[in-house]
């Protein structure tokens, strides 16, 4: 029989605590190894395909945004000939998970949005508003706490709007809603049914509701929607239908921010824009990667997410 292995705790202390350190340092370097490794640093100079075949599929999918480590991604996923879903992926492993529908997403739920500071979720839902019963889009809001996410209410202040004629979906419509970064200024837009979709802001109050909606002054007679700023703040851009000469039905366009509001809309050039539809735009935490939706070859057919390096907009020069 082997002799019993013994450690004399006091002449190996400092052996040990070498031993922890080395190891704990290995650990460390392995997590930033992760990290480095990250999807974020490897965006195409030109529009990619956005994981395809697990978030990209041949279902619809559009309106993608993450949590502020970017290892999850929240997007709108409609099947053809259902309604749309929020769902969820993580990025575990280096790869993307299968997507799952998000735990409180039902039957008619799209555009999510999530804060900065991953405290909260903004989306577009049509379920029933709990004193009107109003089911027309309105925007919902989700806060996220140590124990995960909580029950969506709608998002309160002077937003969400009830349908004028409940039916006709055209009115009272809230859609593609985001927030600054420190939430204090919600982007949003609201259909009309004389005047078509316009893009709106509103200011959160001291008692955090958001007051006093306003149009842009960028908006035109066509429709504009889904409104994000870009990293920085001085641009905003958004998808339109407004120009019978551009080359897609639906279009992504940017604005310069001026000492009065915003500059007229300039319309983003190939490969951002297609003879196909475009739009959703978003970001990445870090702003490092534009996204967006389009129905452009190459890919189903139907709407998935492509991203790019978001450098490549140029948006500085095309604005000038």
């Amino acid at each position: 029989m082997s002799e019993p292995v013994t450690i004399d705790f006091g002449q190996r202390n400092s052996l040990w605590a070498r031993t922890l350190l080395l190891l704990l340092a290995i650990l460390i370097q392995g997590c930033g190894t992760e990290s480095s490794a990250s999807w974020t640093t490897s965006s195409p100079v030109r529009p990619g395909l956005f994981a395809p075949g697990v978030i990209s599929t041949d279902m619809r999918e559009y309106g993608i945004t993450f949590s502020p480590d970017a290892r999850e991604a929240y997007f709108t996923r409609r099947p053809r000939g259902g309604q749309p879903q929020v769902f969820v992926s993580y990025f575990r492993g280096g790869v993307w998970t299968e997507p799952v529908r998000w735990l409180f997403s039902g039957v008619h739920d799209e555009a999510p949005h999530v804060s900065s500071d991953g405290s909260s979720m903004i989306f577009v839902s049509r379920r029933p508003m709990p004193e009107s019963g109003d089911r027309s889009d309105n925007i919902w809001i989700s806060e996220r706490t140590e124990a995960g996410w909580g029950i969506p209410t709608p998002l309160r202040g002077e937003v969400n709007q009830p349908r004028l004629n409940q039916e006709d979906f055209g009115s009272g419509m809230e859609m593609g809603p985001s927030l600054l970064p420190d939430g204090s200024i919600l982007f949003w837009s609201r259909a009309d049914p004389d005047w078509g979709a316009d893009i709106y802001r509103s200011q959160v109050g001291p008692d955090g509701t958001y007051e006093s909606p306003a149009a842009l002054t960028l908006n035109s007679t066509g429709d504009e929607s889904n409104a994000v700023l870009v990293p920085g703040g001085n641009f905003l851009i958004f998808q339109a239908y407004r120009d019978a000469t551009a080359p897609g039905n639906q279009d992504l366009y940017v604005s310069r921010r001026n000492a009065y509001g915003w500059d007229s809309a300039v319309h983003l050039p190939a490969p951002f824009n297609s003879a196909f539809n475009d739009g959703y735009p978003s970001f990445s935490p870090d702003g490092r990667t534009f996204f967006f939706a389009s129905d452009r070859r190459g890919a189903s057919g139907y709407y998935d997410i492509w991203y790019v390096d978001a450098s490549s907009l140029n948006l500085d020069a095309l604005t000038r």
